[in-house]
């Protein structure tokens, strides 16, 4: 997907999101590495706030309802998204119960068709887990007749796991965008307990910035396709630019808080909005200013990768790397790893150790898109325009990444020097739609289909979304002429014995359509071996390979 140029974001949610560190990571990143963006990121968490209506005895107020505030915070806001993230009240710390589960169900589809009926894209959150072994309250087990705020059932997170489940399916069957930030809350949390069995989760149902680094992470990830290993370490720091953005999102949080209202009795102290508007106006030159003094939108870093300089930076919000060798080979040759950097690399350092450069930018979850080949014009064109390279890389694909070196290929063949795929991906029903001889992968596949646009509602049957998808395959081995056409020799490795992206269901079929059209194709196949490992104990016949391509185009 192209990344907007101008949006106006609201968060709704409960005390996570009035806490907002996840909203101001995602501000901080923008302002960082695409400051040319103009985003609006409008946090309106209310502490203690739900989608159900629902509230304890025990509680010190009544619980807030977000439809009590819902008009106007949509009339006030007029956003173009609208992120949602409700459920750790709604369940209020108790043992599931059907009556509360079926009222956060309709506490969430009201809102749903109230921010449709304003204009505006609802984004779907799970609700984060609770973590039991952190809590500062009691914990009570089932049976038991006093749960409340401060005394939560020990098995609160089983209740969660409901909701989020819940949640996943109900955005599916209404092709709703949802965002699973439990999953990878919890991968984090078991983790951190490896390091450190010590470990607290904030309070167990508060994280503390580290926890809402991921849950940025994880939209930077599955609503703007923004692949990050992990979020900037800046953002821990205490460096002007991070505390600028900080203290201007505090001053915005207050006073959209209270302008629209609410019936949380505990209220911030809060300029008129107005007021905070200007106020926050003015401060984004210092926060511009603070953000080159401490890099930049490109951010480059120097350090050594396999005796070679390795050079990260930022291109367009996305990790880039370039390795440079000791003393490059005539004309600059370089190979472009479409993904899993640093993974069976023998070929690449001795390709290295031979002058060619080696490339990379994170580009995961695209799937091969031709939005995604793109942006990976894009970035060939500025990385041959920085580092003085031959206009022609090689690609090499492992596994997904073959998709994504074929469609590039396919679509920017002048661009394109030769393809070396290594247990390639190229039939998306295959991998990671399961439906053949492999074993596919019922999360990869969902993004699949989104990025593909192909419907998974509820009026969409299975065979409807897997004809659609064998016509994204069609469609890409169709235009194998246009390689073969201009001369690009092709080397293909695969392992036999691969049950994860069978060969005769994606290489084969690409070696096939490649002879056909008149191609050179050198194969080979590893007889016992699986989807790992890639690539050849002696990496010879790769690196004769590389040498042989620039020969035969420029």
């Amino acid at each position: 997907m192209e990344l907007p140029q101008e949006q106006r974001i609201l968060f709704l949610g409960d005390s996570i999101t009035e806490n907002g560190t996840y909203i101001r990571d995602l501000e901080a990143f923008w302002l960082k590495y695409l400051p040319e963006h103009h985003m609006e990121w409008i946090g309106l968490g209310v502490s203690s706030e739900t989608a159900a209506g629902t509230s304890e005895q025990a509680h010190p107020f009544p619980r807030p309802c977000v439809h009590e505030r819902l008009s106007r915070a949509l009339a006030e806001t007029r956003p173009d998204w609208v992120f949602v993230c409700y459920g750790m009240n709604d369940g209020i710390y108790h043992p599931l119960s059907d009556e509360r589960f079926v009222a956060y169900q309709r506490g969430i589809e009201k809102l749903m068709n109230a921010i449709f009926e304003a204009g505006a894209q609802p984004i779907l959150m799970t609700p984060p887990p609770f973590e039991a072994s952190s809590a500062n309250g009691r914990l009570l087990p089932l049976g038991m007749p006093d749960y409340s705020f401060e005394a939560a059932y020990a098995r609160y997170d089983e209740v969660l796991a409901h909701y989020a489940d819940w949640i996943l399916d109900y955005g599916r069957e209404q092709g709703l965008k949802t965002v699973d930030i439990r999953r990878p809350l919890l991968a984090y949390i078991q983790t951190e307990r490896e390091r450190n069995p010590e470990f607290r989760y904030g309070d167990g149902i508060h994280p503390e910035s580290p926890g809402h680094a991921v849950i940025a992470h994880t939209i930077l990830s599955r609503v703007f396709h923004l692949e990050w290993e992990k979020m900037p370490q800046w953002l821990e720091g205490d460096q002007p630019f991070v505390r600028q953005v900080t203290e201007r999102r505090e001053v915005l949080k207050a006073a959209w808080r209270e302008h629209v209202g609410h019936t949380n009795p505990n209220k911030m102290e809060a300029l008129p909005l107005e007021k905070a508007l200007q106020e926050a106006r003015h401060r984004l030159p210092a926060i511009h200013a603070a953000a080159e003094r401490e890099g930049g939108s490109r951010e480059e870093v120097s350090s050594q990768w396999q005796g070679f300089v390795r050079i990260d930076y930022v291109w367009e919000g996305r990790q880039c790397l370039v390795v440079q060798p000791t003393q490059a080979a005539p004309g600059n040759p370089w190979i472009w790893r479409t993904e899993f950097f640093g993974e069976f690399a023998d070929a690449d350092v001795e390709l290295l150790n031979q002058g060619w450069h080696v490339a990379y930018m994170r580009l995961s979850h695209q799937y091969g898109t031709p939005a995604a080949a793109l942006q990976m014009e894009q970035f060939r064109t500025d990385v041959v325009r920085r580092f003085d390279l031959d206009h022609q890389p090689m690609l090499v694909g492992l596994s997904r990444g073959g998709l994504y070196a074929l469609r590039y290929a396919e679509l920017y063949p002048q661009h394109t020097r030769a393809l070396y795929l290594d247990a390639p991906v190229v039939d998306i029903v295959s991998w990671p739609g399961g439906y053949g001889q492999g074993q596919g992968s019922p999360e990869e596949w969902q993004d699949c289909l989104a990025v593909y646009d192909i419907d998974t509602s509820a009026g969409a049957d299975e065979k409807a979304i897997r004809c659609s998808a064998e016509h994204v395959t069609a469609e890409l081995l169709d235009r194998v002429e246009v390689l073969t056409q201009a001369d690009i020799p092709l080397l293909l490795i695969a392992g036999g014995a691969d049950e994860v992206v069978p060969f005769t269901e994606n290489g084969q079929r690409l070696e096939s359509r490649y002879l056909q059209a008149g191609g050179h194709v050198d194969t080979i196949i590893k007889p016992e071996c699986g989807h790992h490992p890639h690539g050849l104990e002696d990496p010879e016949p790769i690196v004769r390979f590389a040498f042989a391509s620039l020969k035969m185009r420029r």
